[in-house]
Parts: structure tokens; C-alpha cells; sequence
């Protein structure tokens, strides 16, 4: 009779560690192995050089932009909504975790937004001068989402949206 695959794998497996099945030391006890975690701070895509393009004048420079944004269109609507639409070389993941580091960096709050498997938005505030949501699309291609700001200023703010306050600790929007 053959010993199966398993039998082998782990005849193999203790023969190469050294493993006799007894203990030098009565009070031993199993080793747990940890399993490495992959580095988050290695970007799983890579950076496209995009020559920077003008940025909506409406919308005020503090919104934080990722880096290799390709604006697509610019839309005003009623109500002092402009909205932007545009291409990003980072993977859905890349993108939402820019938004959670970044928005608040900039003193802007983030509200409780929504996160499904090709999709994920937040919405924003920096006191009453400035709110919007950001909404990002994932795509076809694994290094390449679409985001959509849609950005609304208050004019009759009490403070000017250019100060940055410090930063303060936000929750996580996507629940």
C-alpha cells in the first residue's frame, strides 16, 4: 500500500524541520507561525507621468487631487454644484485609502459615505465654506478609476476657505 499525498507532504515536512514527534523540553508547546503581511506602502499600480492640467477655477485648489488625475470634463449645474470628472492611475483600494490620508490633511471632514465592489464615495466638508462628495467608479483596466468630485462653495461663509485648520481625527467613511 502507497502512503497518500498528505502522509508524504507531512512525512517531508517533519522530516526537513527535524521534527522527531518528541519533546526535549516537557513543557514545550507548539510554535505559531505568523504569516508575512504584504506591505501597504508599496502602490499595487504604477504612477503614470500626466502633465498637470488646470484645475477648475470654481473649485478651490484645497480639494485634494491624486496625483496623475486626467480631467475628463468639467460640469456647472444649478445650485453652485460643479462637478469634475476625472481618470486616476490607482486601483479602487489606492483610491480610497488617498481619500481617508489626504481629506483630512487638509482639514476637511469626511462624512459616512458608501463602499460596494466597483464603486466607493465619501462626502466632505471644511466648515461651511466648502462641502461636496466624491464618488470613484472602478474600470475595466485594474490601474485606472474614475472619480467624480462634486464640489459646492458657500459664498456667505463666515471664514475663507483658503485657512487650514490642523488636522483632527475623522472615523472611517465607508461602512
Amino acid at each position: 500500500m502507497r502512503p497518500g499525498p498528505f502522509a508524504l507532504a507531512l512525512a517531508l515536512t517533519c522530516a526537513l524541520s527535524g521534527c522527531t514527534g518528541e519533546s526535549a523540553d516537557p513543557g514545550a508547546g507548539p510554535t505559531t507561525f505568523t504569516a508575512p503581511t504584504p506591505s501597504s506602502s508599496v502602490p499595487a499600480c504604477p504612477r503614470r507621468a500626466v502633465a498637470d492640467q488646470q484645475w477648475p477655477k470654481d473649485v478651490p485648489s484645497v480639494v485634494p487631487k491624486p496625483p496623475g488625475l486626467k480631467i475628463v470634463m468639467v460640469n456647472n449645474t444649478k445650485g453652485n454644484v460643479v462637478q469634475v470628472r476625472s481618470e486616476v492611475p490607482f486601483s479602487l483600494r489606492e483610491s480610497v485609502l488617498f481619500i481617508v490620508r489626504e481629506f483630512p490633511k487638509v482639514g476637511f471632514t469626511l462624512g459616512r459615505g458608501d463602499a460596494e465592489q466597483s464603486e466607493a464615495d465619501a462626502p466632505f466638508q471644511r466648515g461651511e465654506a466648502l462641502r461636496g462628495l466624491v464618488r470613484v467608479f472602478a474600470t475595466d483596466q485594474p490601474c485606472t478609476t474614475v472619480w467624480l468630485y462634486a464640489v459646492v462653495k458657500n459664498t456667505n461663509a463666515p471664514y475663507d476657505i483658503t485657512y487650514t485648520p490642523p488636522p483632527s481625527s475623522t472615523p472611517l467613511p465607508f461602512g
